[in-house]
């Protein structure tokens, strides 16, 4: 049985790693496959893991072990994590590294950098960058990533199955009942929605625009890097995320507002006119 809800879904389309650029972020229009990148994908052990995340802590989604959240030890988590019998609970995916000795590891590519206006405020600089560590068997319901932001995730090993609906069909998806949005798996899917969907694979990244719902399982044990995003393309989408997750009591503790504002100030004209009428 396939993984997607729709019977004739859509490729993600794909994109070489060099034409991947500020204005494509900010026009993105579909969820994108970014290949051809320059760092080939390796395979890693239990003990390289532990000197990545020396000292660091994870906050693990335990979505397979009753919905919680739970604080993990870099070193506790990969021991429990590289297990044979590892529990498909087991998937840390926004945990910031705000280290620069990971951009030895992984640089974020230039043109989130360039177009992400998240860099432009010390609260949600980080989030430029996250580690991604998923047992076999993970899966992750439909949902939007927090604040309005775009996402991106690049495997250095394993692979993810994603499943993607345009952010102008989130509302239809909204389920009133469950205060959630509708998953195939609960049996609550609407009937005609068109998706997109890929088997992604290491040594390719995905590229989730702002505010599209998306769902993923997680096949085999992997490893990688993701980020938040919010090109000034997408800003007035994002900005209307955040301001339903207030309404539905399910926002975060940053004011996005704030942050924009703040970003404003020291940013380009076009910028400055893409905020002002986002918060407008």
């Amino acid at each position: 049985m396939s993984f997607s809800a729709n019977p004739n879904p859509t490729p993600v389309p794909r994109i070489d790693y060099q034409k991947l650029t500020p204005e494509v972020l900010d026009g993105l229009t579909s969820p994108i496959v970014v290949t051809g990148w320059p760092a080939p994908p390796r395979a890693l052990d239990a003990a390289e893991l532990k000197q990545w995340l020396h000292g660091q802590m994870l906050w693990v989604y335990e979505r397979n072990a009753g919905d919680a959240w739970r604080e993990w030890s870099a070193d506790d988590f990969v021991d429990a994590w590289s297990a044979a019998n590892a529990n498909p609970g087991l998937n840390v995916v926004d945990v910031y590294l705000q280290d620069p000795r990971f951009d030895a590891v992984f640089p974020v590519h230039a043109a989130f950098d360039a177009a992400n206006l998240l860099n432009g405020d010390p609260r949600t600089a980080h989030y430029r960058r996250s580690v991604v560590l998923t047992a076999p068997g993970a899966y992750t319901p439909m949902h939007v990533d927090s604040y309005g932001c775009g996402g991106w995730m690049y495997l250095i090993s394993g692979e993810k199955e994603w499943e993607l609906v345009h952010a102008d069909r989130a509302a239809r998806l909204w389920d009133e009942t469950t205060q959630d949005y509708a998953d195939p798996r609960a049996g609550n899917w609407p009937e005609h929605t068109p998706t997109w969907t890929t088997m992604l694979r290491a040594g390719e990244m995905m590229v989730c625009p702002p505010g599209f719902v998306h769902r993923v399982a997680t096949p085999t044990r992997c490893v990688g890097f993701g980020g938040a995003f919010l090109p000034a393309g997408h800003v007035r989408r994002g900005v209307a995320v955040w301001r339903r997750e207030q309404a539905l009591g399910q926002a975060g503790s940053l004011d996005l507002a704030d942050i924009l504002q703040h970003v404003s100030a020291n940013a380009a004209p076009s910028v400055q006119a893409a905020i002002a009428a986002a918060l407008a």
